[in-house]
């Protein structure tokens, strides 16, 4: 049987935790007792979800695009809060919806820089913090990083990059008493899914349950469970597994995809 730690009085961080799967995980996280620091670029918003939450949560603004401002928030956070327990590594973009041949450079490297190098200053001003506190990681990457993306090429690439850097990160601290697990999600009804579909016209493209939204309820639900079982792996909906066990047959797809018309526009 997988051990469930007592999540109570825990100090979670979560990024992008404003809006969409984090702003539900904190609502989750709180219900179980946690205290939550709530980090977004939108301070706004994620003032107004304290407000929601009350004195177990605080909101930091924090920009992960510059190592400078995810450090200053952690510091703030850690703070706040005594310690950082865990941390919860969300905050990400969709991009833009055209070809590679098509897309804008600048568009382009606007995901990289959120997605990936995102979450590469996050786990780095999170480490020393979780190994004080012999804390935990959970890593957002999706089903994207395993499956062929048309259309959303800088998304599927960034989420593939955040599933390696999340695995070569896991096996450096090992040796600390820091556990790192990853999150796949297909598609969630968050607006960055929203905003995903609309932009790219995937919809009419990705079979059965591949093209449907899943409640944010059930990624967030993901997350708080994985996080009392410091797991490896967590993934929404039931689907995504035996697609990620299936990883190998993936690309037999490229070829199915390569010839529909609508992504060979």
């Amino acid at each position: 049987m997988r051990v469930r730690r007592d999540l109570s009085r825990k100090v979670v961080v979560i990024t992008g935790a404003a809006h969409g799967i984090g702003a539900q995980v904190a609502r989750d996280l709180v219900g179980a007792g946690a205290r939550v620091a709530v980090l977004d670029r939108d301070v706004v918003s994620a003032q107004r979800l304290v407000a929601e939450l009350g004195s177990a949560a605080a909101a930091f603004e924090v920009d992960v695009t510059s190592a400078d401002s995810v450090q200053t928030a952690f510091d703030a956070a850690a703070g706040h809060f005594g310690a950082i327990d865990v941390v919860v590594v969300n905050a990400g973009v969709a991009g833009p919806g055209v070809t590679v041949a098509a897309v804008d450079p600048a568009d382009w490297r606007q995901v990289i820089d959120v997605n990936l190098v995102g979450a590469f200053h996050t786990i780095r001003a999170a480490l020393p913090h979780l190994a004080a506190s012999r804390g935990y990681a959970m890593v957002v990457a999706s089903i994207a990083a395993v499956i062929p993306g048309p259309l959303v090429s800088a998304y599927v690439a960034s989420k593939a990059g955040v599933e390696s850097l999340t695995r070569a990160a896991r096996i450096e601290v090992a040796g600390n008493g820091v556990g790192v697990g990853i999150a796949y999600f297909g598609l969630i009804d968050t607006g960055l899914a929203n905003d995903m579909l609309a932009r790219s016209g995937l919809g009419a493209i990705l079979p059965g349950p591949l093209g449907k939204l899943a409640p944010v309820e059930v990624a967030a639900a993901a997350i708080t469970a994985g996080i009392a079982r410091r797991a490896r792996r967590v993934y929404a909906p039931w689907w995504v597994a035996p697609m990620l066990d299936l990883r190998p047959l993936l690309f037999l797809a490229d070829r199915v995809l390569a010839v529909l018309p609508s992504t060979r526009r």
